[in-house]
């Protein structure tokens, strides 16, 4: 039998919290790691965690995450960041326990670019096209099954960014999903993505070191917690049914996620440039089957939310029984990184210098 709480055991790599895999472990009520050298894999009945040391790569659940920072290996012992524990892996865990999540009734559908702004082009088409027709698709398959729909376009027109935002920020027990598909500049690529607002003192998309920048409050970074639940069903829902590269739940700021106050997500569809993407993107069906994707994502996450146990199998999230609480690591006696106050605060213009400067060095790789 495992303890009903996990004692946590907080040490410092690169002046940041970490805990040991085996805490997780015991935390969660799953059984104690499995290590083949750097990698490690903890599971329970319908959970799963697995990764390796020196990679910001896990897989929770059978679908892929990108970490806020690197795991580390540490005197015999797998360490991941308090960071991820908190905002990535109990969110994902224990959807029920998220605090102050407003029940479902308002789905926001945003087709990405519009107008003059085409977007990726293919051989086949423009993105602009290509995510309106989801959208539509999507809002149809929303409203017969009881949501109320608001679409920031239905038609080939250009809506700035900030609009968007502004327009998603006043709807009621909503939450946002945002249409897109990818490019890549040598013409290839493949695979779907997902991704949700980096939290405030985490590095953006593929970025390894912190700017200034980063610890800049959002927001969107109220619903830390909905938004990696809801990108979580949404991106599951698509690596199951689209048959394409996994390419992972990642962060970034990207606007119209990080300036709205209702739960909200970027998925990324598939390459139009890539192969096989592009012929995918071309047809109805694959189409049709992305737009049934966030219906199943947008169903599950109200289901998780709620407290609801009854899921379709496989489930990307599932709720523990276990009668702990929410993780609380910054109560355990490790000194806490230092971070900045938020941009903009009342301070002289020596004080922000001196203040962006330790900012830096504190984050510097290495340190």
């Amino acid at each position: 039998m495992l303890p009903l709480q996990a004692e946590w055991n907080v040490v410092m790599c690169d002046n940041r919290r970490y805990v040991s895999v085996q805490d997780v472990a015991t935390f969660y009520r799953m059984n104690q790691p499995v290590n083949q050298g750097d990698k490690f894999r903890i599971s329970a009945p319908g959970r799963s965690i697995e990764g390796q040391a020196n990679s910001r790569e896990v897989l929770i659940n059978g679908v892929k995450y990108v970490l806020c920072f690197p795991i580390f290996s540490r005197g015999g012992q797998i360490l991941i960041s308090a960071m991820d524990v908190v905002k990535i892996i109990e969110p994902i865990m224990r959807p029920q326990k998220i605090q102050n999540a407003t029940a479902v009734r308002t789905v926001i559908l945003d087709a990405g670019h519009g107008g003059h702004d085409s977007g990726a082009r293919g051989p086949y088409g423009s993105e602009k096209d290509a995510t309106l027709d989801v959208v539509l698709r999507a809002r149809k398959l929303l409203q017969d099954n009881g949501y109320q729909v608001r679409c920031t376009r239905v038609t080939d027109t250009f809506i700035p960014l900030e609009d968007r935002a502004s327009f998603a920020s006043k709807q009621l027990n909503a939450i946002f999903v945002s249409v897109h598909f990818n490019k890549s500049n040598t013409g290839g690529g493949t695979g779907i993505e997902t991704y949700c607002l980096a939290p405030r003192g985490v590095p953006s998309m593929d970025e390894e070191s912190l700017s200034y920048s980063d610890f800049k409050q959002y927001p969107g970074h109220g619903r830390d917690p909905e938004n990696i639940a809801l990108a979580t069903t949404v991106h599951a829902a698509m690596v199951r049914s689209l048959g394409l590269t996994d390419r992972g739940v990642k962060r970034a700021r990207f606007l119209v996620i990080k300036n709205i106050t209702v739960p909200g997500i970027l998925i990324e569809g598939g390459f139009m440039s890539g192969s096989p993407d592009a012929r995918m993107i071309d047809t109805a069906d694959y189409r049709q089957k992305i737009a049934q994707c966030i219906l199943e994502g947008v169903n599950r996450y109200k289901q998780a939310v709620a407290g609801q146990t009854v899921y379709q199998t496989p489930s990307a999230i599932v709720s523990a029984t276990d009668p702990t609480s929410v993780p609380n690591i910054d109560k355990v006696g490790a000194t806490p990184t230092p971070t900045p106050p938020p941009v903009g605060s009342k301070t002289s213009i020596d004080s922000s210098v001196v203040q962006a400067q330790e900012s830096l060095q504190i984050t510097k790789p290495g340190n």
